[in-house]
């Protein structure tokens, strides 16, 4: 069991780290180690706990299981799962770009137009129906009428899931 476990998160590129109540790694996957270095032993800095506590306006230290959606990490995004069984604390980071791609191969193989495709990218970056009129100076209708033009040719994409990928 143990095994196949380490195969799934290696061969998805999954990030492992276990921390104790002082916040020391005591255990960091190979991909781990690549992601943020090897601390095993030190003091971990938490960078993704303190960008996913950022994200989530709160504390991240609760007991129990806490799953973010769709959180940029360094320069990467992820869906971070956090297992607080404190003092211990084990963080599990999956990558999304994988996700992405398949979204984005998607639209070219749909034909969006360029302003359809440029939605549907914000909407994968996760921008709210208001941030994206912001950023385009465009109306409610006008956005309405492009996100029907990609539902029409994306059925799919009507499911909340596509507006949770990951940016670049």
């Amino acid at each position: 069991m143990i095994h196949w476990f380490k195969e799934a998160l290696r061969k998805n590129k999954t990030s492992l780290c276990l921390l104790k109540g002082d916040n020391k790694v005591f255990y960091q996957n190979s991909v781990c180690k690549k992601l943020c270095g090897n601390l095993s032993g030190t003091s971990c800095p938490q960078t993704c706990v303190l960008t996913c506590e950022k994200n989530l306006g709160r504390p991240i230290g609760e007991e129990g299981i806490q799953f973010l959606s769709n959180n940029k990490v360094g320069n990467q995004f992820f869906d971070v799962l956090f297992f607080n069984a404190l003092p211990y604390r084990m963080v599990l980071l999956y990558p999304l770009k994988q996700k992405y791609d398949a979204w984005l191969k998607r639209f070219k193989e749909k034909e969006l137009s360029r302003r359809e495709t440029e939605i549907a990218n914000l909407c994968l970056q996760g921008f709210t129906n208001s941030r994206i009129l912001k950023r385009l100076s465009i109306s409610k209708a006008t956005l309405k009428t492009h996100l029907n033009n990609i539902y029409k040719k994306m059925p799919e994409a009507r499911l909340e899931s596509w507006r949770k990928a990951p940016a670049t």
